[in-house]
This record gives C-alpha cells, sequence and structure tokens, in this order.
C-alpha cells in the first residue's frame, strides 16, 4: 500500500458530484450500493456517493470482493474496511471462492466480481450499483479492443447506465451506473490527495504480462499527437453514437421480419436480406441467435458471416451455431430452436421463487417447488399416462412434428418431491389442459 498521486487536475468537489448524479436518475432510490476496491478511484466515489448520500437521505453500502488471489489480499480487505468504518460507510465482503484461473486472470476476476456483486444486490433488493470506472479506463478499453480487431460495438464507449453483465440464473439484477467517465484519474487522486485519504495501489496494476497495463504504458509515455485519454475516449463516445443508430435500425428489421414465439422459438422471412444492408442483416442474426440461444454475448464475425451466406442459398437444409438449431421450412420461412443438448439438465426451484431459466425463460415457482428440468420424452410419458390424449394434442397443435420435436423438449417442466410433472402455463393454455395446475413462464425475447 502507498499514497501516489499528483496535482495535475483540480480536485473534484461535491457540487460538480451533485450534478453528476442528476445524470444517473436514480429516482427515489433508498439504497445503493458502490463497488470498492480499495483503489484510488472506487474510494473517491465511496466518499463522494457517503456525501450525496447523507444529504439525500440513501443507505449507503460498499461491496469488497476479496478474491483471495495474491497473499496481501485479506490485509488490503481489512484496511479497506477500516478506512470505510472511519467514514462511516458500511461495508460487505464477497469472497471468490474456488480454483482461480491460470490464464485471463483479469478477465476471470471481473467476471467473478460482477457474478458475487450482482447475487448479493439481487439478494438485498438493491437495484443501483455504482462503479468508479473512469475516462482512463474508457481509452484504454478502446484501444485494447482496437487491437484486437474489435468492430464498432466492441469500440463503443462503456455506458454510464448499463445492465449488469453477470452471468447468473437471476432476473433481479441490479443496473450499474458509472458517473465517472467523463473524469480523469487524476482529477480523482486529487481529490483524495486534498482531503488527505489514502488509497491501495494494487502491484497487478504495474505487471506488463496483462495487456491492459502494457496499454496504460503506451498512454503514458507516447509522444504521439492525440494519443491521449482525452481523444480516444471520445472517439469511443462517437463509436457509441453510431452504435445507438445501428441498434435502432436492427430493432425495426427485426420487428419487420423476425416473428418470436412464446414457446421460445422464432420465425425469420427468408428473404430479409434483400432488403435490408448487410450489418443490418448480420446483427439482426446475432440478436436472433443470442435470444433463443440464451447467449450473453453473439457468435463470433466470421461464423455470423458463415451463417449469413449459407442462408442465402437455395439448397439451404440447416445450421448449428450458438446454441441454436437452424432449419428451413419451406421457401419463405426459416426456423431458429434451441439446441436440446445445450439445457442445463437441472436447477432447484423453490416455492414464490422466481429465476431465469436457460436465459430465456421467466420462471414464477408459485406453490410449487421442485426440480425444474427440460420437458423431456420420459416426462411427456408420465404426462400420457396420466391424460391419455395428451400426446394427441401435442400433435394436433404443432403441424410440424420437425418443430414440435425440437420445441417441447427446450421447455421447462418441474418436477416436484413427489415425482409429479407439472408443465407450464403457457403449454396447458395452448393444448387446453384444463384439468392440470401449472407454474408461469414468459419467454424473454
Amino acid at each position: 500500500m502507498q499514497l501516489v498521486g499528483n496535482d495535475e487536475h483540480a480536485a473534484l468537489s461535491a457540487d460538480e458530484f451533485e450534478k453528476l448524479m442528476v445524470a444517473m436518475d436514480i429516482g427515489g432510490a433508498k439504497h445503493i450500493a458502490v463497488a470498492v476496491s480499495g483503489g484510488a478511484d472506487s474510494m473517491a466515489l465511496a466518499l463522494h456517493l457517503k456525501i450525496y448520500c447523507d444529504d439525500h437521505n440513501i443507505e449507503l453500502v460498499a461491496l469488497t470482493v476479496d478474491h483471495g488471489s495474491r497473499q496481501q489480499s485479506q490485509d488490503e480487505t481489512k484496511q479497506v474496511k477500516k478506512w470505510l468504518a472511519d467514514l462511516g460507510v458500511k461495508q460487505e465482503i464477497l469472497t471468490w471462492v474456488g480454483d482461480k484461473p491460470e490464464a485471463n486472470i483479469q478477465d476471470e476476476a471481473r467476471r467473478a466480481r460482477y457474478n458475487l456483486m450482482g447475487e448479493w444486490c439481487s439478494e438485498n433488493n438493491i437495484k443501483h450499483l455504482f462503479l468508479a470506472h473512469h475516462q482512463d479506463d474508457q481509452a484504454e478499453t478502446f484501444l485494447i479492443r482496437l487491437f484486437r480487431g474489435s468492430g464498432i460495438d466492441g469500440l463503443s464507449a462503456m455506458e454510464k447506465i448499463a445492465e449488469l453483465p453477470a452471468q447468473i440464473n437471476n432476473k433481479n439484477l441490479p443496473k450499474i451506473y458509472r458517473p465517472f467517465l467523463d473524469l480523469s484519474k487524476k482529477k480523482l487522486e486529487h481529490y483524495l490527495l486534498t482531503i488527505g485519504q489514502k488509497w491501495i495501489s494494487d502491484p497487478s496494476n504495474k505487471n506488463e504480462k496483462f495487456t491492459r497495463v502494457q496499454i496504460r504504458n503506451l498512454l503514458e509515455k507516447s509522444d504521439i499527437e492525440g494519443m491521449n485519454a482525452q481523444r480516444l475516449a471520445s472517439t469511443a463516445n462517437k463509436m457509441r453514437r453510431v452504435r445507438s443508430l445501428l441498434e435502432e435500425m436492427t430493432a425495426k428489421a427485426e420487428l419487420d421480419y423476425v416473428r418470436y414465439n412464446e414457446l421460445g422459438y422464432a420465425i425469420l422471412t427468408n428473404d430479409f436480406y434483400l432488403h435490408l444492408h448487410e450489418e443490418i442483416s448480420l446483427r439482426l442474426l446475432s440478436n436472433i441467435l443470442r435470444k433463443i440461444g440464451g447467449r450473453d454475448y453473439a457468435p463470433r464475425h466470421q461464423k455470423l458471416e458463415y451463417l449469413f451466406k449459407n442462408l442465402q442459398m437455395d439448397e439451404f437444409s440447416g445450421q448449428t451455431l450458438s446454441g441454436v438449431m437452424l432449419s428451413r421450412v419451406n421457401e419463405k420461412e426459416s426456423y431458429f430452436c434451441r439446441e436440446i443438448n445445450d439445457i442445463e439438465k437441472e436447477i432447484n426451484i423453490s416455492k414464490s421463487q422466481q429465476l431465469l431459466w436457460d436465459k430465456r425463460f421467466l420462471l414464477k415457482a408459485g406453490k410449487n417447488s421442485g426440480k425444474v428440468v427440460p420437458l423431456s420424452t420420459e416426462y411427456i410419458k408420465i404426462i400420457n399416462n396420466k391424460i391419455p390424449d395428451f400426446k394427441e394434442k401435442l400433435n394436433a397443435f404443432f403441424d410440424n412434428y420437425r418443430l414440435r420435436d425440437r420445441i417441447v423438449p427446450s421447455l421447462p417442466c418441474i418436477i416436484d418431491h413427489n415425482g409429479q410433472v407439472i408443465l407450464p402455463n403457457l403449454l396447458i393454455r395452448e393444448l387446453k389442459l384444463v384439468e392440470l395446475d401449472g407454474f408461469s413462464v414468459v419467454f424473454k425475447k
């Protein structure tokens, strides 16, 4: 631990921070959380939020993740705890347990942090999680992605308000708020120096085996005109505006050429590419694949382009990509269905619990409890023993048996503690199974 910093930028004042918070638009929130590692940026955010929350009658809690990846982690966590206690900020320490990765350490650590903080906020019904990303982070991320060959989406600036990118089965996640994105790190350090607040300098921030550190050093040492955080962050913001336009155009294309079914599949008009720019066509396919495949990210661009070319061929018969099975039904339409073998086999659910199953369906257990599993042939036989005409109704509802055999096993059912099979309400309704009780399922398209 060491005190570092200089007096290059004017310290961030409470009045300036108040204006930044207006843009955050947190409404009448009574509880918010802030991620605090102990570094300069997160300590500055915690201190400013403490002042703001005291003035606005908001309860603030700091979330600190103990990665356990370095011997000093616990000592640093204790030091952060003392600092926060001295400031009157409540703290929760979240521990990353389990084996640690040997490669992509910083990326995996970031995912672990998001997951841990997302789970804690969800369990404690906190909807606003503040992060201390700043202008220098924007610039570094831009260059990292530029060197990796990213397109417009990858080069776009981080949003000040965004969804938490946690990879957990939970629909009640907080949004993330980044009030410092237009501020330099030096401005934040100067604020801490002004009030005499120390912070932790993570030694990994000087380890040049990490790409981000190499980029940071490049920015600090470069004499090239325009190679600075302000200019690069500005370019990233311009990319963000272009991305926003493309997303709007893609959303309109989805309305025109895609139909999503509540049973979790999509139907695409085959000649969509004749009416759209190639970029919008590719984004359209990416959106469908993410929604039907329950994916957080789009497939690699090369694979997406390969699919796009295949869909333009008259002899296209089918393809599997990103957990989605594609098939051409007729000359006018193609189906996108969930790949059955890619679905999680079992997940527990309790009475009144809500969860996001397969990242596609929002489930509400109601009075039911047990395990959520795909509606396989085994469970269909059990239902058919109870309702002899169940298969007949199922076959009558799906006029295409190939579609039936792909859709039904991709739907969730609950197996209760007595071994009873409980169907989703949407299937009960469509098949008019009035004698059955079910559970609520909504396709998250």
